[in-house]
């Protein structure tokens, strides 16, 4: 598993069984954090477990002005990836572009055709770095 910092870890090993938001969510500090001014910054997701059902899963990036982000907060961007890419191992990343970013940041996951079943994921926000996905 890549390295990560702590700090920005989203959640760790969890279920992803509905649409729901990451255990954690950040707080950049400031209004307008500048995080993504590069375009190499966004929202990592590594499969711990194998997704079973749905025909894809969708991997958002949320954002608001004030603490305590939920399913209806602001998207800020998204990657729908297919069942059959869902699998144990794998690592995908969701740039976060050049839209400017608010002071609070999460992810969220929503499932495309019935439940997730049993996938599992680690969410946490970092660089762009060399993937290895299988």
């Amino acid at each position: 598993m890549p390295v990560y910092d702590y700090q920005f870890l989203l959640q760790s090993d969890t279920a992803n069984t509905s649409e729901a938001v990451t255990t954690n969510e950040i707080n950049f500090g400031v209004t307008s954090p500048g995080v993504n001014k590069s375009g190499a910054f966004g929202m990592h997701v590594i499969v711990t477990t194998t997704f079973t059902t749905s025909t894809s899963v969708t991997f958002w990036i949320l954002q608001g002005a004030a603490t305590g982000l939920t399913t209806s907060s602001t998207k800020h961007t998204g990657m729908d990836v297919p069942l059959a890419q869902l699998v144990k191992g794998a690592h995908f990343f969701v740039p976060m572009g050049s839209v400017p970013m608010l002071q609070f940041a999460c992810g969220m996951f929503t499932p495309n055709g019935g439940s997730a079943g049993a996938g599992k994921t680690t969410i946490y926000f970092g660089d762009a770095e060399p993937l290895n996905t299988p």
